[in-house]
């Protein structure tokens, strides 16, 4: 499992995918990130976006989880940390900021809790 950004494979960057391949390196799914809105969480709660990203977000995670069940976690430059289960988005969940090569891992602990840092903040989300 890797983030598979493209950065110059076109005029303007992209796609962003995540892509999990076989023991022969060859891929068996990949997802694109396809988000082109920049978003804030503001005080009280509601998001702000602004339509900034044609080609979608880059992948901003240093090592994808993987859940007990096969589920992928990665966060997004877009400020959402996505599951994937077999190339098809699962769930999402915006944090609090879309910010640009962020590049940090996350990890899950065995209650199935996700631990992900955004804009400078270590976020908890889900559990069993």
């Amino acid at each position: 499992m890797f983030k598979d950004n493209h950065y110059f494979d076109r005029p303007t960057p992209g796609p962003y995918y995540l892509t999990e391949l076989n023991g022969s390196l060859s891929p068996i799914w990949q997802f694109q990130n396809t988000e082109t809105k920049s978003c804030d969480r503001q005080p009280d709660g509601t998001l702000r976006c602004t339509s900034d990203h044609p080609s979608g977000f880059e992948w901003c995670v240093n090592a994808p989880a993987v859940d007990r069940d096969g589920t992928v976690y990665a966060n997004s430059e877009d400020g959402n940390i996505y599951a994937i289960t077999t190339g098809q988005i699962r769930d999402r969940f915006f944090l609090d900021k879309s910010v640009g090569a962020a590049y940090t891992p996350l990890s899950i602990d065995h209650a199935g809790r996700i631990y992900v840092l955004n804009n400078g903040h270590m976020k908890v989300v889900g559990g069993y």
